[in-house]
């Protein structure tokens, strides 16, 4: 079957929050791309909801003392329960600007590299 996905992903496992109804809902990345992100959380999420997320950063695990967390806005794409009774997330980052996406690729370019 053909891959036809616009974004490589990466495997990396970094802390995610999303806003959800005014509460923060604090989770983890399973991958990430320059289009998104898969991620687990303990809060279920509507699918279509465009959701305030932040990313922390890490180099080798650590928090990137170098870098701010990355915000943005991101699309629920899909949802789906896991066995462990998290949920897990497929969000699309939403109109991200200049700053966030040189942000997001230096983020990309070390996972790479």
């Amino acid at each position: 079957m053909e891959n036809r996905r616009q974004f490589k992903r990466y495997d990396a496992e970094v802390a995610a929050e999303v806003e959800i109804d005014g509460d923060i809902v604090e989770g983890e990345t399973h991958d990430i791309s320059g289009g998104g992100v898969s991620a687990a959380f303990s809060h279920a999420v509507t699918d279509g909801a465009v959701l305030p997320l932040t990313l922390i950063l890490t180099q080798d695990g650590i928090e990137d003392p170098n870098e701010e967390p990355f915000e943005t806005h991101a699309m629920v794409m899909w949802s789906a329960p896991a066995e462990n009774g998290e949920t897990m997330v497929g969000l699309r980052f939403h109109e991200l600007q200049g700053l966030q996406q040189a942000q997001l690729q230096r983020f990309l370019s070390a996972l790479e590299g």
